[in-house]
């Protein structure tokens, strides 16, 4: 009951920040940063594959419709909450408890940085093919991956930092 309502906790402060601040980050006119992956991110192995859907489908489904956008961001963390325990499974070190929270503390600062990395650049590439919906402006779309996936990928391992 507890880790329930220390999760919607995190849900409200990761869907708060993400639609109020880093929504109107657009550093160059290409990245904007996307934390709200990282709540994604800190699910075990353990938790429920449907639970994990359902958070990742609710997060996504708020920021879509506080931000008038059409299902984009609800879709790329559904699909993302769904290969997450995959990515994970790979990059987690032989010693890692299903039971515990992907971060830099329960495996190495490589492991972690990999596997945040792969989970990031797979939201990006998703996100931004759903928004343009075609491929025409191929340096446009891989701008916003490559930039908006770095600035990400900062954002959370200086999260990380400032968690220990």
């Amino acid at each position: 009951m507890e880790i329930t309502i220390k999760r919607i906790g995190w849900f409200l402060v990761f869907f708060i920040v993400q639609i109020l601040l880093l929504n109107k980050i657009h550093l160059f006119h290409v990245a904007t940063p996307f934390l709200m992956v990282y709540f994604i991110m800190q699910f075990p192995l353990t938790y429920p594959r449907t639970g994990l859907l359902l958070w990742s489908f609710f997060m996504g489904l708020l920021i879509d419709i506080s931000t008038n956008i059409p299902g984009v961001t609800a879709a790329s963390l559904t699909i993302v909450g769904f290969i997450q325990p995959y990515i994970l499974n790979y990059f987690a070190p032989n010693d890692f408890y299903e039971m515990d929270t992907p971060s830099v503390r329960t495996m190495t600062f490589q492991k972690f940085f990999n596997y945040a990395a792969t989970v990031i650049f797979t939201f990006c590439i998703i996100f931004f093919s759903f928004e343009a919906f075609n491929l025409f402006h191929f340096g446009d779309w891989l701008l916003r991956v490559v930039f908006s996936g770095a600035l990400t990928l900062i954002f959370i391992l200086a999260l990380e930092r400032f968690k220990r």
